[in-house]
């Protein structure tokens, strides 16, 4: 697995779909000043749309004109560098999937293992194969309590497709006053 990303931003536009989890929703929030994360669903930045499993799940709203990408999607261009695609969210408050990318994550819920694997981030993705070598045991040690806390929001939400229960609103609209940490404990003790 050798990538390196070339800022070509093919994988920000298009028909991708960038699902989100609750923190990811938080710190999109935290990064536009915003008091809670409705305000992502309020100014159009995030929909609610079927995903896995068919649960209802916020992903990125793509802007739509003149073509489909990220609304988050900054493209800049230099004389040395050419055209490039950058991130308004990078680094800090990048959803977790556009951070893991090129790999994706398999989760058992039960034994709380996890499998990485490479996928390109789009067809004919000039970043692979070139640069360095990804090692997904750094990268999982690196990121290891947003791996958690995603763990924590699937296994809240397997509890509710278990129960037959809609999925309340509270995990996806949210106030992002106290620690996120304190937020996901909250709504595991409530069950």
């Amino acid at each position: 697995m050798i990538f390196t990303c070339t800022l070509c931003g093919e994988c920000c536009s298009g028909d991708m779909k960038v699902f989100l989890n609750s923190y990811d929703l938080y710190r999109m929030a935290q990064f536009h000043n915003m008091a809670e994360t409705g305000e992502l669903f309020d100014r159009n930045l995030v929909m609610m749309e079927e995903g896995q499993n068919g649960l209802l799940l916020p992903r990125i709203r793509f802007k739509s004109n003149p073509y489909p990408f990220c609304p988050f999607l900054i493209n800049d261009f230099s004389e040395e560098k050419g055209l490039r695609g950058l991130c308004s969210l990078h680094p800090d408050h990048k959803p977790l999937v556009c951070r893991l990318a090129p790999l994706t994550r398999t989760l058992d819920l039960d034994s709380r293992e996890e499998q990485f694997d490479f996928i390109p981030p789009h067809p004919g993705c000039p970043g692979c194969g070139r640069g360095d070598r990804l090692n997904p045991e750094v990268i999982g040690k690196e990121m290891r309590e947003e791996l958690d806390f995603e763990m924590r929001y699937f296994r809240l939400l397997r509890q509710c497709a278990r129960q037959r229960e809609e999925i309340p609103d509270r995990l996806f609209r949210f106030s992002v006053s106290r620690r996120f940490e304190e937020i996901l404990g909250d709504w595991e003790n409530r069950g």
